[in-house]
């Protein structure tokens, strides 16, 4: 068990003395400034959450209804958690893993070694991100057979909530292993359709291979209910790009780790022009389009703090998502295998890379570290941070359930001292780790 991690206590109010993520029945949801009833913040407003028995949120409450409620507790009541900072638990629809076998790619083969030591890091949900290596289909059944009967489960830690297939329908791999031929069409939907529903919730998938083909794979994931999230494309074409922004009218599609193995130009836009508007020109092939959602590694090294300084000013805060990208725990010099290769965690403990290259391959940084970084050192408020961390995540995958902290939602929380670290952390209302 991963250190801090306990077995799960019953949570029945959790008390903060500021918070963000949360509505209640009077007010919108509190994004920016926190917004309390339409009005003010909460930077100096107590906050609380009521939880039931089936660890749902029943109750969100504010000011001095929250401090009256707090004073129906005794101090020892096990019930009863309080602290600086209440927020809903972070929401990773891309990562990894951490470790839990000596290949990368069979991480998820022992998926509760993630499970246990995400709560420890603030994560309570994720999409576990599978890659495709030379024997393709072998391995991801193995993985599969593991991760499927884990969805939506409460008892093994962080909740699994589906699966993002990082590939194999990509025209540059990037760091991750080569996998042969892309899946053809036929191949695609039955490997689709062996699958329980909402299991596969993204998959990451290249438009300059898509047009070729009338963007048959990206029509039969949205058919699925399955997102695409167009990526791993250096040379995508403005053409290639709005033929696939036309295949979903009615939902926004999404980018892979922006900036990271796709491109930019001035003059001959690609994923990364395309992922700096919110809004595109008023000409003819544009009309009706909806801008993609995008995601970024948020470890300031994969994406330097300036160009993520410049994405924040681009891009209404609602439509960026921060992922981890993790491959590993952030172990200096530890050193894993990648099918057939080996991966090198760095000096600073913050990335991986391809060893012998400067190629990387993953991060180390923790979705907590990306917080502290959005909020120290990028200078986003408490509450667009936590958003872009939690409630912006969910939505985008579909995770209606989390995400905020509202009535009705699984109650999965994390509580932070005034300095960011980590006191609590929450899960379906159930006490999973302690500072």
């Amino acid at each position: 068990m991963a250190e801090g991690l306990k077995a799960m206590e019953g949570v029945k109010f959790i008390y903060a003395n500021r918070g963000c993520g949360l509505v209640t029945a009077e007010s919108p949801e509190i994004g920016e400034a926190a917004r309390v009833d339409g009005v003010g913040d909460t930077e100096n407003t107590a906050v609380a959450v009521v939880v039931n028995e089936q660890g749902l949120v029943v109750e969100v409450l504010l000011g001095e209804e929250a401090v009256k409620r707090r004073g129906e507790f005794s101090p020892n009541d096990r019930g009863l958690l309080e602290g600086d900072l209440l927020l809903p638990g972070f929401v990773d629809i891309h990562t990894h893993g951490l470790g839990g076998t000596d290949d990368a790619v069979n991480y998820w083969t022992n998926p509760g070694f993630t499970q246990q030591h995400l709560p420890t890091l603030g994560t309570t949900s994720f999409l576990a991100s599978i890659v495709f290596p030379d024997d393709q289909f072998k391995t991801v059944k193995n993985v599969m057979a593991e991760l499927v009967p884990r969805i939506g489960e409460l008892s093994h830690g962080a909740v699994l909530e589906g699966v993002h297939a990082e590939g194999p329908c990509v025209h540059d791999l990037g760091a991750m292993p080569y996998g042969g031929a892309p899946l053809t069409v036929k191949q695609l939907e039955e490997w689709i359709e062996s699958l329980p529903p909402r299991t596969l919730r993204m998959m990451t998938i290249s438009p300059h291979l898509e047009a070729d083909l009338d963007y048959a794979k990206l029509k039969c994931l949205l058919r699925h209910g399955i997102l695409p999230a167009l990526g791993h494309d250096r040379v995508a074409s403005e053409s290639d790009i709005l033929g696939a922004l036309r295949c979903s009218p009615d939902r926004r599609l999404h980018i892979t780790h922006l900036f990271n193995v796709t491109n930019f130009h001035h003059r001959l836009p690609s994923l990364v022009n395309f992922g700096l508007s919110e809004r595109f020109p008023s000409m003819p092939e544009y009309a009706g389009l909806l801008a993609p959602t995008v995601e970024l590694i948020g470890d300031l090294a994969h994406v330097h703090p300036l160009t993520i300084k410049t994405t924040l000013s681009a891009r209404h805060s609602e439509n960026i998502a921060f992922v981890s990208d993790a491959i590993a725990l952030p172990e200096p010099g530890r050193r894993t295998a990648y099918a057939g290769r080996h991966l090198l965690v760095g000096e600073s403990g913050r990335t991986v890379k391809l060893a012998g290259s400067d190629t990387l391959a993953g991060s180390c940084a923790s979705l907590l570290e990306t917080f502290r970084n959005l909020v120290n050192i990028i200078g986003v408020s408490e509450a667009d941070a936590s958003a872009m961390l939690s409630a912006n995540p969910a939505r985008i995958v579909g995770l209606d359930h989390i995400g905020w902290l509202k009535v009705g939602c699984r109650a999965d929380a994390i509580v932070l001292s005034n300095t960011y670290k980590l006191q609590y952390t929450v899960i379906g209302g159930r006490l999973v780790f302690t500072a």
